[in-house]
């Protein structure tokens, strides 16, 4: 199913994006073969959700994350591969992505839940004043 519209500050292709700028995900194949691959089910980040003191210094950035979807579809072991450069961004990246999103995790061969590996990739930015 499709993702509901979301705020300004999207993920991986959920809600609105900002012109010229593009929010991505990526997976790695559970490496079972014949399995299915996990499927985002829910969870956001929204323009309240902005670090205070990154909006207060108008810092933005783009941060890169991997972290695993448990057999429950929880997610944990979230770790920034790449940074954005302010450890708030980054810190607030994983924290919500563990403590909000939610998958249908990934099967092997014989349709058993198993832990797979997810990447994200998290664009934060504000609009520009004037």
């Amino acid at each position: 199913r499709a993702p509901p519209p979301g705020p300004a500050i999207t993920l991986a292709g959920i809600g609105r994006r900002r012109p010229g700028r593009r929010n991505r995900c990526w997976r790695r194949g559970n490496g079972t073969g014949g399995g299915t691959k996990a499927v985002w089910v829910s969870g956001t980040i929204r323009n309240r959700d902005y670090p205070k003191e990154a909006s207060r210094a108008r810092i933005g950035g783009e941060v890169e994350v991997r972290f695993t979807i448990q057999p429950t579809g929880r997610v944990d072991g979230c770790r920034v591969t790449r940074s954005s450069g302010d450890i708030s961004l980054d810190t607030a990246t994983c924290r919500l992505i563990e403590e909000r999103f939610r998958f249908r995790p990934a099967t092997d061969a014989t349709g058993r839940a198993v832990a797979s590996q997810y990447g994200w990739r998290q664009n934060w930015w504000l609009e520009p004043q004037r």
